[in-house]
């Protein structure tokens, strides 16, 4: 499975749907949507001939009391695309083609509406125009009339604001996109475990174990190359997380004591004292065990986690915590 394929088998999940809308289309029309009547449909069909680039997801959803649908293009070439309103007017033609060909038409006869938006995490900030109409020359106000007026709506994700991935309306909403995408912005291993098993704790289970074993699949073939996370084992299953995290999570105590076993060590030769030498190990040790603590600590406060979750996953006292 490649980066794109993980990317749209994690979108065909309306949970995925649902918190990309709220968390990042912050319009009002969304808040009117019945996230209930989410359904996807199968987008293949539109032409067999079209640009191979899209990796796309539609759906229709209920607005009131009448459809709309929402086409979420997955853009992850590595710059931007000038075009990228061109090829959606293209889409748009084929897929209302679609629905008047299998008489998906409006009780008012008409076409339902389209939402066309473009996810694109590439490493340039998207600085082209979302408007069909800019790539169009101008000759003159009347033949201005002619000119198509199209736009897309774009989700820039190296645009967002790494605060508001991990902000409390985030947290409060449980937004797994936003998790998503934090997780493509961490660093540290650390981080990235804590969020993985924030996801899991958000996941409604066994309803969304479809979502579960994507995010793994995700996790596993698009993450796992890009970060420093080696040592952490392959998973099918996000929900396997809990206990790849705590076996984890100990063998990095137990490799910052060894650290800070040899570095006891050295401290106790260079004072040259048998008893300078013991001491030296201890303190090297629990100095060791301490270090590792608090960085888990530190990268989880950064997550925004509480205290009181941080305390029983480290042991540090929450006063303590407070003073990172």
């Amino acid at each position: 499975m490649d980066h794109d394929g993980s990317y749209k088998r994690i979108f065909s999940e309306p949970r995925m749907v649902q918190d990309l809308l709220t968390g990042f289309v912050k319009q009002q029309w969304v808040n009117e949507l019945d996230f209930t009547t989410l359904e996807q449909i199968t987008s293949e069909h539109i032409s067999d001939n079209f640009d191979k680039r899209f990796n796309d997801t539609v759906w229709k959803v209920k607005f009131h009391n009448s459809w709309m649908y929402i086409c979420i293009l997955l853009e992850f070439q590595s710059t931007p695309d000038k075009w990228m309103s061109l090829r959606i007017m293209t889409y748009l033609g084929l897929l209302y083609e679609t629905l008047v060909r299998n008489n998906e038409i409006l009780k008012t006869g008409k076409l339902p509406p389209v939402i066309p938006i473009v996810l694109y995490n590439g490493t340039p900030r998207w600085r082209e125009s979302t408007q069909i109409s800019d790539l169009i020359d101008y000759v003159s106000e009347e033949c201005d009339f002619f000119r198509p007026h199209l736009s897309y709506l774009l989700i820039d994700e190296g645009a967002i604001q790494s605060d508001l991935l991990t902000s409390p309306e985030m947290k409060d909403a449980q937004n797994l996109v936003a998790s998503l995408f934090a997780l493509e912005n961490a660093v540290e291993k650390h981080a990235i475990l804590a969020i993985v098993a924030e996801m899991v704790n958000w996941l409604q289970l066994p309803k969304q174990q479809s979502l579960s074993r994507a995010l793994a699949g995700w996790f596993n073939r698009v993450l796992r190359p890009t970060k420093n996370v080696d040592d952490v084992p392959m998973f099918e299953d996000l929900t396997e997380v809990n206990t790849m995290l705590r076996e984890t999570v100990q063998n990095w105590y137990k490799k910052a004591e060894k650290e800070g076993w040899t570095a006891g060590i050295a401290a106790g030769i260079k004072e040259g004292r048998k008893e300078g030498r013991k001491e030296g190990e201890e303190h090297g040790l629990e100095k060791g065990i301490r270090a590792a603590k608090v960085e888990i600590a530190r990268a989880m406060k950064k997550n925004n986690e509480s205290l009181s979750k941080i305390a029983a996953f480290t042991g540090l006292s929450e006063e303590e915590i407070e003073l990172l």
